[in-house]
């Protein structure tokens, strides 16, 4: 992708060299080559607000404005032509097909690494599925609670659909909130917790509810849920109805032998005038070591972060009372060190030409994160693909909290 953007670049500043070809002609090829160098000069400047003034953690406009751009040159190559400035016009043509030549090479290598990546994301997919519902307890604490208040009010559990439909399953707890799930691949995945709880209709009728899922990535979805006379449910969203039966959730038959112990989140917010710094672990115990997951960001305070990303540090080698990781990120090589004193955790994170910066974490979460929580326990080995796995283009998003 550097290359490919190296590419980009080369081919946004291309309208430079036309300036001066486009002064020493005249009528409409200099209206043309001036539109042309109009339209690179606006896609410069969009190149330069979207790397310093926002946060795209994938450039699907690249991908559209390129085409576009080479387009435009290529008809300011043939008016050069036309306009008998054959040295400009087949400089401009080489640069065009260099670009181009290099651009397609790494399209096709881009390919094939999606197709990878896609494969990948299956069975990534898969797994936070079956992860889901690896053991009664893993049920409830994802898509619970099933009991107390609301328990009566609402139509609590888990359903199947009836027929084959869009959408699978469904899991209403007792707060109303509910999952909804759909195929993707071989296996299903769901719209997460994010969204609205079930609410009445407001027109006074009972077993009718309505609900808001907010998917990551697409636009809001609305829902209307009915409870029917024989005892299931009937599901409205995006003009399609589904029904649903109650069954039992897909709960694993067998349990695997657990070697990890999963010690919980520990964080600490420092705050930096608008900006927080914040550290976070997630921290597990096996045979003699300690497994890690930390976040280490600054970023605007009383705000919504978005595409935040975890770092996985590995299995952590004792070191006196603490244990030491290093990993790599990036390309670049990071050392950190972590020592439990109680319900604290002592993370000091060293960096080269830098002093040691030493954090008193406190057991509590300032980012909660569903793909982590459910690393499994069973052994390092599950543990490391997991992350392998489910990690690969993964982000998580939270509120960070005001100073």
């Amino acid at each position: 992708m550097t290359t490919v953007l190296l590419l980009y670049y080369a081919l946004l500043v291309l309208w430079l060299p036309l300036l001066w070809p486009a002064c020493r002609t005249s009528g409409g090829k200099r209206v043309w080559l001036l539109l042309v160098a109009a339209a690179g000069l606006l896609a410069t400047l969009h190149e330069i607000r979207m790397v310093f003034w926002t946060t795209a953690a994938i450039r699907l406009d690249i991908f559209l404005i390129t085409p576009a751009l080479g387009g435009l040159y290529v008809s300011a190559a043939v008016i050069l032509l036309r306009a008998a400035r054959r040295k400009a016009a087949g400089a401009l043509a080489l640069v065009l097909a260099l670009i181009g030549a290099g651009m397609g090479y790494e399209w096709v290598a881009v390919g094939k690494q999606s197709a990878l990546v896609m494969a990948n994301f299956h069975t990534r997919n898969a797994l936070l599925f079956e992860a889901k519902f690896r053991s009664r307890e893993t049920y409830e604490a994802v898509f619970g609670p099933f009991t107390g208040v609301g328990a009566d009010t609402f139509p609590v559990g888990h359903w199947q659909a009836e027929d084959a439909s869009p959408y699978r399953r469904l899991i209403v707890n007792a707060h109303g909130r509910i999952r909804l799930f759909y195929p993707c691949g071989a296996t299903e995945c769901d719209f997460g917790s994010r969204g609205s709880a079930l609410r009445g209709t407001g027109d006074g009728a009972a077993n009718h509810w309505r609900a808001t899922l907010r998917p990551h990535v697409s636009a809001p979805l609305e829902l209307r849920l009915s409870r029917a006379p024989s005892g299931g449910l009937s599901l409205t969203i995006r003009g399609v109805m589904v029904k649903f039966s109650k069954a039992p959730p897909p709960i694993a038959a067998r349990r695997a032998r657990r070697t990890l112990t999963y010690l919980g989140r520990f964080a600490a917010l420092q705050c930096r005038g608008n900006h927080a710094k914040i550290d976070q672990l997630w921290l597990w115990r096996d045979d003699g070591g300690l497994l890690a997951v930390g976040i280490f960001s600054v970023l605007l305070t009383g705000r919504r972060a978005d595409f935040v990303s975890p770092e996985v540090m590995g299995r952590g080698s004792k070191d006196g009372e603490g244990w030491k990781f290093q990993w790599r990120r990036n390309g670049k090589s990071w050392n950190a060190s972590v020592a439990i004193e109680g319900s604290r955790v002592i993370l000091t994170r060293m960096r080269s030409g830098r002093a040691p910066e030493r954090t008193v974490l406190e057991a509590k979460a300032i980012f909660t994160d569903e793909a982590i929580g459910l690393a499994p326990l069973t052994a390092k080995e599950d543990w490391v693909r997991w992350f392998a796995v489910v990690f690969t283009g993964h982000f998580t998003s939270g509120d960070v909290p005001a100073c």
